[in-house]
């Protein structure tokens, strides 16, 4: 999971793809070109009772892509 906190003010469509790339680069799927990332306001996430810390159900989210080769850039960086 990766949280993006906008204390400054509202996010970025620059600042959701680096979180995007961050999560691909730390994913079980960062050998891949392309990962798709659920990307969901912290309101609709809902921890599941019974189950493994970190599994989660949401809703209404939005599907984007992130590059894991550009979220090594930003570490480095």
């Amino acid at each position: 999971h990766v949280v993006l906190k906008a204390s400054n003010g509202l996010a970025d469509d620059l600042d959701f793809q680096m979180a995007a790339d961050l999560a691909a680069f730390f994913s079980r799927a960062k050998g891949n070109q392309h990962v798709p990332v659920v990307m969901v306001s912290t309101d609709h996430l809902q921890r599941i009772p019974g189950t493994t810390p970190g599994t989660v159900r949401y809703r209404e989210s939005i599907v984007c892509w992130g590059e894991p080769s550009r979220g090594i850039k930003h570490i480095n960086a």
